[in-house]
């Protein structure tokens, strides 16, 4: 006799056979300088708690339409404490959605005492402070100047791709440290950077999202919602080849320039429309190789060109940066917003991916 277990049921996917699914969302209370839970917070019923990333913002997730009653309200020390969301499927399996601060608050005074509404933000808005002294990369390796920049900070840990190349950039007191952070993404040939569902300051080497392997597959899971989708895109006016060119002599005399094309698949690519739509840029680069990866990295992540928004029901495995198949075709994930309540619609913007192929570094 032959016994097997059955499979676990599958409640993000959603296949044919599985029609409903139980969910619910906790809220757990974080100080922000320990990282001892102190809790959970309860939001009020008539409150709408939603989470939002944008790949493209500097500070790329907002946790809002968090209302906390009055006990809550007391617990919290705005200043110091985290609110860490979690979502808790019904086989009791475990989401997290990432670490949020407070940004922004107002008391409503009742009766009963003070009611608070929050406007959170990740603790991208940590980094996001003006420096107060002035910090040089000093040609150290970029990963290395990211740690630097960032250390001592009341952030969780910094995950970082490994690079070969270096920074000699400058940046003077007042300038946002995350901006700072975005300028070494670029010139290291990194996406942009940000905070994940672990509360981790991530910093992933740019790819090309036709090339990488899918990490959702909607055509599979068939968890489109009907009426949902929108297309919309900016063909006319995007550039088909990213020049950079480095305004940090060294110690050569000739210039360094570094030239990406679009691939020639692309509808927009100089192939397709038959002229030049260029976009150029001054970065302080040393090397033709690194001003190649830079104009790469801004070809493949800072503009989108062809776009599609649609719903899903919520599924916390969507982080950053995914590669969804959807439609037959692969597309990168720039931006997503998840209702924190059981039910959901999942709103998701994908941008399209175009083979490298035909096209490529000029």
């Amino acid at each position: 006799m032959v016994v097997a277990s059955a499979p676990p049921p599958d409640l993000l996917d959603l296949p044919a056979w599985r029609g409903q699914r139980s969910a619910s969302f906790r809220f757990d209370l974080i100080d922000g300088r320990t990282g001892v839970r102190r809790g959970e917070l309860t939001p009020l019923r008539d409150s709408s708690p939603s989470l939002s990333h944008d790949s493209t913002s500097t500070i790329p997730r907002r946790l809002s339409g968090v209302t906390l009653g009055v006990d809550d309200a007391k617990r919290i020390n705005q200043l110091t404490d985290r609110i860490a969301p979690r979502m808790v499927l019904g086989d009791g399996s475990e989401y997290r959605l990432g670490r949020y601060l407070v940004s922004d608050s107002s008391d409503l005074v009742t009766s009963a005492g003070s009611t608070a509404p929050l406007t959170l933000l990740d603790e991208m808005f940590v980094v996001d402070q003006e420096l107060d002294v002035g910090f040089d990369a000093g040609g150290q390796l970029v990963d290395q100047v990211a740690a630097r920049l960032v250390d001592g900070l009341p952030i969780g840990p910094l995950v970082v791709d490994a690079t070969e190349f270096t920074s000699v950039a400058a940046w003077s007191p007042g300038t946002s440290r995350a901006n700072a952070l975005r300028d070494l993404a670029a010139s290291g040939g990194y996406l942009m950077p940000w905070f994940d569902h672990r509360g981790w300051l991530r910093l992933r080497r740019a790819f090309d999202p036709a090339d990488e392997a899918v990490t959702i597959d909607l055509d599979a899971s068939r968890r489109v919602i009907r009426g949902s989708i929108s297309r919309g895109t900016d063909l006319l006016t995007a550039p088909n080849r990213f020049v950079v060119v480095s305004n940090d002599p060294g110690e050569d005399a000739e210039p360094v320039v570094g030239v990406y094309d679009v691939p020639a698949s692309a509808p927009h690519s100089i192939a397709q429309r038959g002229f030049v739509l260029p976009k150029t840029v001054d970065v302080q680069v040393r090397s033709q190789a690194q001003a190649t990866v830079y104009a790469r990295t801004l070809g493949l992540q800072q503009t989108v060109y062809e776009v599609v928004e649609l719903s899903t029901p919520v599924d916390p495995r969507h982080d950053a940066y995914e590669v969804v198949r959807w439609d037959g075709v692969q597309w990168l994930e720039v931006a997503w917003a998840m209702p924190l309540a059981p039910g959901g619609e999942m709103r998701h913007t994908l941008r399209r991916a175009y083979s490298e192929t035909e096209g490529g570094e000029a």
